[in-house]
């Protein structure tokens, strides 16, 4: 077994926390206050290779492996979650379905620009009343001549505000079945489907909407694949996507512990720094701790994306203890540093509230739990 980072991996980690403390970092505390993602972020995320680093060469990606694709997101993360989420948003829940299932014009009309940056996309599951659970989808699409007519509505959809197209989920059968729900390709801003704009706790510098949706037309050509019952390929998407998630909350919990670690080593009381006290020392301490952890269960996930083995349960384990884990980190930094904490001078706050959005987001820890227990009660074990 090698737990070593290729030279490759090392050299994208460089690469792209170079980028984002200089050229992203700027921009931060003016998204917070402003609850605004600057825009042009993804066309130079497109020229870095940054948005299709997980596709083939083949269909125009970077070609990189998952491990990767994690290590963008943690550095993305470790500056602002706020634009993870929106890079996650678009590179993966957005682009993922159109790669994998879109037709050719698709790809070219819409994974292809994505991929560049040039346009942007997001995804179109989450609802008020059921939230991301499938079975509870109300959002239908009705077969007319030439195309579909949806009715609906979305909620807590990241980059809906300044989207250019959303992959949109639709049942299109009435019945429970893996063929009953579909996926649709729909340009915005468009007639049918007004957007409102969301503000929030957390995550404040993405930006987030709730979608009215009234008998929006979308034709034949937009049905993703030309085919209904792209279901399968929904929960592949989510399952994947948790790992890449736990990237980020480790990100996020790491940008909270250098900061206060540099806190301490600089606040001086009594004589001498607060790091020398033990109870800030253990409160670091178990900090370096939870982040270790993460990191491991993290990359060896990502490892088994790459090798197609990871199931739905280990993808539930690694977000249940990389989320848990960032929510403690991002409180003990803001009790280290006391009332300086609480001061958007610093960044802990804001991460604190990021990663309180992640034990909800993605699915509710509670969640996580369900699916490990239901591998636990089929026999499903690690070797």
């Amino acid at each position: 077994m090698d737990f070593n980072f290729s030279v490759e991996h090392n050299s994208l980690r460089e690469t792209v926390r170079r980028h984002m403390e200089e050229e992203a970092a700027p921009f931060v505390r003016q998204s917070d206050e402003s609850e605004t993602f600057p825009k042009q972020l993804f066309r130079r995320w497109g020229e870095l290779g940054m948005l299709a680093a997980r596709y083939p060469e083949s269909d125009g990606g970077v070609g990189m492996d998952k491990v990767s694709d994690c290590i963008i997101r943690e550095e993305i993360a470790r500056v602002s979650q706020a634009y993870c989420a929106a890079f996650s948003a678009h590179s993966h829940l957005g682009m993922w379905p159109i790669w994998k299932v879109g037709t050719s014009l698709q790809k070219e009309q819409y994974f292809d620009p994505a991929a560049a940056g040039e346009k942007v996309a997001c995804f179109g599951l989450s609802e008020p009343d059921g939230g991301s659970d499938i079975r509870a989808m109300k959002t239908r699409a009705n077969k007319v001549d030439g195309g579909w007519k949806i009715t609906g509505s979305k909620l807590y959809i990241t980059n809906s505000p300044i989207a250019d197209f959303m992959t949109l989920a639709a049942r299109t059968k009435p019945d429970l079945s893996a063929d009953a729900v579909s996926l649709f390709i729909v340009d915005l801003p468009t007639q049918g489907l007004t957007i409102d704009s969301l503000k929030k706790e957390g995550l404040r510098g993405s930006e987030t909407g709730l979608l009215h949706i009234d008998d929006l037309f979308v034709p034949d050509s937009h049905l993703l694949g030309e085919k209904e019952g792209t279901y399968p390929v929904i929960l592949e998407s989510l399952s994947e996507n948790r790992v890449g998630v736990s990237a980020s909350v480790l990100g996020l919990a790491r940008g909270a512990y250098e900061e206060a670690l540099q806190f301490a080593k600089a606040r001086i009381v009594r004589g001498k720094p607060i790091i020398d006290y033990q109870a800030v020392a253990h409160r670091l301490a178990d900090m370096a701790t939870d982040i270790e952890a993460s990191r491991w269960m993290v990359y060896w996930g990502a490892w088994k994306v790459d090798q197609g083995t990871l199931t739905d349960a280990e993808a539930s384990k690694i977000k249940l203890v990389a989320s848990e884990a960032a929510l403690r980190v991002t409180e003990n930094a803001i009790r280290i540093m006391g009332g300086a904490g609480i001061m958007r001078d610093h960044k802990v706050g804001m991460h604190h509230r990021d990663a309180l959005v992640y034990v909800i987001g993605e699915g509710t820890s509670d969640i996580q739990r369900n699916i490990i227990a239901r591998a636990l009660k089929k026999g499903e074990v690690n070797d």
